[in-house]
């Protein structure tokens, strides 16, 4: 068995908390406790929680990206993958974004890295190194905005099935994307 972490102490401490209570109740002090370390040893690995959830949400992310180096695997997979991962998550993600607010919100964490990993899904896809501006601005406007609504939908609020769901995020994929992201 792989031997856990500090970092992965952590990040599955705070996993536990977040099914208890609202993620801004809880505290480094709290997290270090119930970790069985100190804060001192939280803050060599982390400057402050919103660091943890954000490593939280890249290692989530890591894993979804293994998948996507296999050649068949398409962004409709890399798609239903993450509302897995989501679905998976629920609790969690809803206790984060309903009690983490301004620069340092969930939501903001969680949409750089959907951001970073689809820009690396499409670099890897296309074989290139660098997109344009153009594209680069298309994918954001896109990532982020998908990020609301995969959110609205893991929590059953978009009343369409998941077959629904990834052909809508497709047919309103901008056309600039395309040929980067589709089969």
């Amino acid at each position: 068995m792989k031997k856990r972490t500090t970092k992965e102490i952590f990040a599955e401490t705070l996993l536990e908390l977040a099914n208890r209570m609202p993620v801004s109740k809880i505290t480094v002090t709290l997290l270090a406790k119930e970790s069985g370390m100190s804060a001192k040893t939280f803050y060599n690995h982390f400057p402050n929680i919103y660091a943890l959830m954000a490593y939280i949400e890249e290692e989530q992310a890591n894993q979804i990206q293994q998948k996507r180096l296999s050649d068949n695997y398409n962004y409709m997979d890399y798609l239903r993958d993450g509302l897995k991962l989501y679905e998976s998550l629920k609790v969690f993600l809803r206790n984060a974004f309903e009690n983490v607010y301004g620069t340092e919100s969930f939501e903001r964490i969680h949409a750089e890295t959907a951001y970073k990993t689809t820009l690396a899904f499409l670099l890897r896809r296309s074989g290139l190194s660098e997109v344009s501006k153009e594209v680069d601005f298309s994918l954001r406007i896109y990532v982020f905005g998908l990020v609301k609504v995969h959110f609205d939908y893991v929590f059953g609020r978009c009343g369409m099935t998941e077959e629904e769901f990834l052909e809508n995020c497709e047919a309103n994929m901008p056309l600039i994307l395309r040929p980067y992201l589709l089969d």
